[in-house]
């Protein structure tokens, strides 16, 4: 196993690339970004083979009644050489610890405003999925907000990992009625040999959008995702008392991930102070999963530095992964996946966070503290949903300053007059 620390980059000098020529070749990708949206998972024609889809494994949970998943979150594969080798270490030295039944890739795989030729997506995802298919572990993929920024869009992502290895799963949404790419839903099957009965799913959702608007400027789950989320739902029993217990993953986080935690006890960090999320008013994203009780657990990365979870009123565990790889902004603590085990009866989710040397992190607790809230506020670019309560914010702020500089210069005031009666009296 190698070990990775922080005061490795002091001594061996890893830099993102600052040539000249990078900046240029950044430059035009960022003015052609602003003339064609191809910051969408969209459609580009490729030449991909996408006939090797017989012999899927089948997600099953093991005679223990134990199911185990690792999520990858914000790997950023591109982003540079020496990083991509270090996020290769990330993943053989969790995988190594763990060992998982299935592997999920929740967005970002790619920075994909550096890959500049499709053959670079081929060897870059020779390098992603390595890991598992040594070890025989399917795995899915669903999408970030960068993973469509280059030369591919994100049904031609999807035919590439399809094509790549019977080992993965992921599904391509062919109805175009529901927004996205990846929206699809894996079963997990009983432990019991005998029986070919569903205990549990991972619904999958894809919220990399060209259509979220203000709900969320880096990308969205829109209403009619929800509507086939409960559809699926219903046809495997799930809503109408013969409930399956399902888990969830998506890249952006919802908005009630704040409220989580100013709300309610979790464990983690909100290290990034703020979430780039979207809002559910329009989608009843959330509300919806606490409606049927049929999701008990949804899963998410996007914002690096926060990796808290906890259970959002009662019903569902909201929960950032920890940023897996080593492109892009840096997370709080060392880069590493979350850890999701299932239980089949009675159905219950344990999770921890594994880290880049292998080692179990214990998570800090916070406690609802009403004093020190985070404002309920996306950080998107064109967010005037919440305007109110991000001025509210930075008024009490103020005034909280304010008032505590005037009460120290009042102090120190009088303790200047005692000094001068003092010196009066002698």
């Amino acid at each position: 196993m190698i070990l990775i620390y922080k005061n490795d980059f002091n001594i061996i000098n890893f830099k993102k690339p600052t040539q000249l020529f990078n900046k240029i070749i950044f430059l035009l990708i960022l003015i052609i970004s602003l003339i064609i949206p191809i910051n969408q998972c969209q459609s580009i024609n490729t030449n991909i083979n996408t006939n090797n889809k017989e012999n899927r494994p089948k997600l099953k949970f093991n005679k223990n009644g134990k199911f185990k998943i690792v999520q990858f979150t914000d790997l950023h594969y591109g982003e540079a050489q020496e990083y991509d080798i270090l996020n290769l270490i990330v993943q053989e030295n969790v995988i190594e610890k763990e060992l998982p039944d299935f592997v999920m890739l929740s967005g970002d795989m790619f920075s994909a405003y550096n890959i500049m030729t499709s053959e670079e997506y081929l060897v870059l995802w020779e390098m992603v999925t390595r890991s598992m298919r040594k070890r025989n572990i399917p795995w899915a993929i669903t999408f970030g907000n960068h993973d469509c920024e280059g030369p591919l869009g994100g049904r031609e992502i999807v035919k590439m990992d399809q094509s790549y290895s019977n080992l993965s799963l992921t599904q391509e949404n062919i109805d175009p009625t529901i927004p996205g790419i990846t929206n699809y839903n894996l079963k997990i099957y009983s432990s019991d040999d005998t029986s070919s009965s569903i205990s549990s799913s991972i619904f999958i959702f894809d919220s990399d959008l060209p259509q979220c608007n203000e709900s969320g400027s880096w990308g969205c789950v829109d209403a009619k995702q929800v509507e086939w989320y409960e559809k699926e739902s219903d046809q495997m029993g799930g809503g109408g008392g013969g409930n399956i217990s399902s888990i969830a993953f998506v890249h952006i986080p919802p908005v009630e991930v704040i409220d989580l935690w100013n709300e309610n006890v979790v464990k983690g960090d909100f290290g990034d102070k703020e979430s780039c999320c979207y809002y559910t008013d329009e989608s009843e994203f959330v509300s919806t999963m606490v409606r049927r009780g049929d999701i008990k657990g949804l899963y998410f990365g996007h914002d690096h530095k926060n990796d808290f979870h906890g259970v959002y009123q009662n019903s569902v565990e909201l929960g950032y992964g920890r940023k897996s790889g080593y492109g892009s902004y840096n997370p709080k603590y060392l880069e590493g996946a979350r850890i999701i085990e299932l239980t089949e009866q009675p159905f219950s989710i344990k999770t921890w966070i594994r880290n880049v040397n292998g080692e179990l992190e214990t998570q800090q607790t916070h406690y609802p503290n009403p004093y020190s809230q985070s404002p309920r506020y996306c950080c998107t670019h064109e967010d005037h949903q919440n305007e109110s309560s991000w001025t509210l914010f930075l008024i009490g702020y103020c005034s909280t300053v304010i008032i505590v500089s005037i009460i120290f210069y009042i102090k120190r005031s009088k303790s200047n007059q005692n000094q001068s009666y003092n010196l009066i009296q002698l």
